[in-house]
């Protein structure tokens, strides 16, 4: 069965604030602490103090960030494990109220190259391609089982393992043929 977006979950746009720092209660999340394999990275995060214009901002367990702004449009599910935070502008935050719907299913979906296609051509025809919150609305979701998004969850868990490690692999791989490559010019 498909349904709109706006069918099953809540759209809203993340909060701008360039009063940041290194300080205060709520880490600010922006899209450059995402690596190209969408893994939450942050190296030195900003930080805001809440207050009454950025309270109803703060994340929920399972909110999805939605970058629908530029050339790199991904998904990503905040967990509180990683503490409160808010979402800057450049995000989209969805909110699934639906219960037949996984938050995490929705991640994997739009990041998906089926997905990635349809925000490329939703968001063409201008110099900085931006996908409009009433096409968010209206995009169509497959929405299968429970059983089947917990195992479409988890395969593409299984493959982000595997990417992990393949790359892992590459990076000591290069260590060593650079290493021996090394000795044997210098012998």
């Amino acid at each position: 069965m498909k349904r709109k977006l706006s069918d099953i979950a809540n759209i809203q746009f993340g909060y701008y604030s360039n009063d940041l720092g290194v300080n205060g209660e709520v880490k600010y999340i922006q899209a450059k602490y995402f690596d190209q394999d969408v893994t939450f990275t942050p190296d030195e995060i900003n930080y805001l103090s809440i207050d009454k214009k950025n309270e109803s901002h703060i994340l929920k367990d399972g909110d999805i960030l939605f970058v629908g702004k530029g050339m790199r449009n991904f998904a990503w599910t905040y967990r509180k494990e990683y503490g409160l935070a808010i979402a800057s502008s450049i995000f989209y935050v969805i909110r699934v109220y639906e219960t037949s719907i996984l938050p995490d299913y929705l991640t994997v979906l739009f990041n998906s190259s089926f997905y990635q296609n349809i925000f490329q051509q939703l968001g063409a025809g201008s110099s900085i391609p931006s996908i409009r919150k009433s096409e968010l609305e209206v995009l169509l979701i497959n929405v299968p089982s429970l059983e089947v998004q917990n195992n479409i969850v988890e395969l593409n868990s299984m493959y982000l393992y595997d990417l992990d490690i393949s790359n892992r692999i590459m990076e000591e791989k290069k260590k060593l043929f650079t290493s021996v490559l090394n000795k044997l010019i210098t012998k």
